[in-house]
């Protein structure tokens, strides 16, 4: 347990303003620190004007993430008063230290790691306070990796891989349904090998099952599975239970060997693509994802258009798409040759070109299918929307309704594709039978 500590002058503390950056499972961590924060009194607001507090948490996965958490740092502490706190807690903390950041942020009265609760709590907290929607929470049931990928920063800020208590994942889980939640996702940097640390190899079904038996009207969906973890009896037991949507969420990061080889990414292509077979075998209607990373050292003309070719074949759902960085005290860093900055965003978009005509087309295949959609309220436009068991939120694309009937949010309905476009879907609600 790390050492406890609050912040300076907390009695006069009321108002926090929170800025929560970073992956779901940095997304989980903050929850439970601003329920300890709302259990002590603190009251939250979007106006950092009214704010006595300013608390960000940060990601340091890559540059991008480490400058936007540095462009939050230093917006607020330019317009920070006098009486008011600079709170910074997350990723950005573990990765460079705190000597180090003291010297580098002056503006910043206090820094925490990740897991900021655990500065404030005993015990790991259950209850959650959901920043996003109240109908889907994010699970964390792993934390750390162990893999050692040539080019990823996760094992030096979060550590080796360890599972989360499988009954505190359960008890959180209860607390969160009773809160009328209707999506469970489940998180962690490797999903698929859960209490493979405790010696048991089925502990994600086992967790799944277990999470399944649980009286409530729900589903769950699994992110974060590992490639190299995946096979047909896991993909089988996984779509045997009924709660969990047919989604797999598989980052490739490449798929040329060499560019896999020197990445540390244990399987090939040959194994990539029989996966994606055999998950559509079992279930044609799955929806199926992935991440890739450009620009990777050693990355040419001939290993992109390797990729291209690849992905034309596998035709993934969805798909994301990061530039490589080199960064620091990782393996790839000084691999050579490094592509430059201008050719990475090149072949950025034109996999994204690619995979938006992929999506389109396979989106346009499901028209006339039933779909339950979880309605999550209205956008921007007013438009009423919600996510399809095809989509996950904040990633994919989104599902809207259309027609007379306008469910409220929070309800899982069953509607009929009308019309799908390059990301999203259209549908109209079904009536109830009998």
């Amino acid at each position: 347990m790390k050492r406890m500590r609050s912040p300076r002058s907390r009695e006069q503390v009321k108002r926090v303003y929170p800025v929560s950056l970073g992956c779901p499972k940095n997304k989980a961590d903050f929850e439970k620190l601003l329920h300890i924060l709302w259990e002590k009194g603190f009251e939250f607001t979007l106006d950092p004007q009214e704010a006595d507090l300013f608390w960000i948490n940060t990601c340091a996965f890559i540059r991008p993430s480490v400058e936007e958490s540095l462009e939050h740092i230093f917006e607020l502490g330019a317009i920070k008063r006098a009486t008011q706190k600079l709170i910074v807690s997350g990723c950005l903390i573990e990765r460079y230290g705190e000597a180090k950041l003291k010297e580098l942020l002056p503006e910043v009265d206090e820094f925490y790691g990740i897991e900021p609760f655990k500065y404030f709590a005993e015990e790991e907290p259950l209850e959650r306070l959901l920043s996003e929607s109240p109908f889907y929470a994010y699970l964390k049931i792993t934390e750390g990796c162990s893999h050692r990928c040539s080019y990823c920063t996760i094992p030096k800020i979060r550590g080796p891989f360890r599972s989360r208590p499988f009954e505190k994942i359960l008890e959180e889980a209860k607390k969160l349904l009773d809160k009328g939640v209707k999506e469970l996702i489940l998180v962690g940097q490797d999903t698929t090998i859960y209490l493979r640390d405790k010696g048991e190899k089925r502990g994600l079904i086992l967790l799944l099952k277990k999470l399944a038996e649980l009286p409530y009207d729900f589903r769950i969906r699994i992110l974060y599975m590992h490639p190299s973890h995946v096979n047909e009896d896991l993909i089988k037991e996984v779509m045997g239970i009924p709660k969990v949507v047919p989604y797999f969420d598989l980052p490739i990061q490449h798929a040329h060997p060499e560019i896999l080889k020197a990445m540390r990414r244990s399987y090939s292509p040959e194994r990539l693509i029989k996966l994606v077979d055999r998950i559509r075998e079992i279930n044609p209607l799955a929806s199926i994802r992935t991440s890739i990373i450009v620009g990777f050292p050693g990355e040419g003309e001939k290993e992109f258009n390797f990729l291209l070719e690849f992905l034309k074949e596998v035709q993934f759902d969805y798909l994301g798409v990061f530039l490589f960085y080199p960064e620091e005290g990782t393996l790839a860093e000084k691999m050579v040759p490094q592509v430059s900055a201008k050719e990475k965003n090149r072949r950025k978009g034109e996999i994204l070109k690619l995979q938006k005509e992929i999506t389109k087309e396979r989106l346009r295949r499901r028209v006339g299918l039933e779909e339950e959609v979880l309605v999550l309220g209205e956008d921007e436009r007013g438009r009423l929307f919600g996510i399809s068991k095809i989509q996950a939120p904040e990633i994919d694309g989104v599902t809207y309704i259309i027609g007379k009937e306008n469910p409220l949010p929070g309800c899982k309905v069953l509607v009929k594709i009308k019309k799908s476009g390059s990301y999203d879907l259209w549908g109209e609600v079904l009536p109830l039978s009998g």
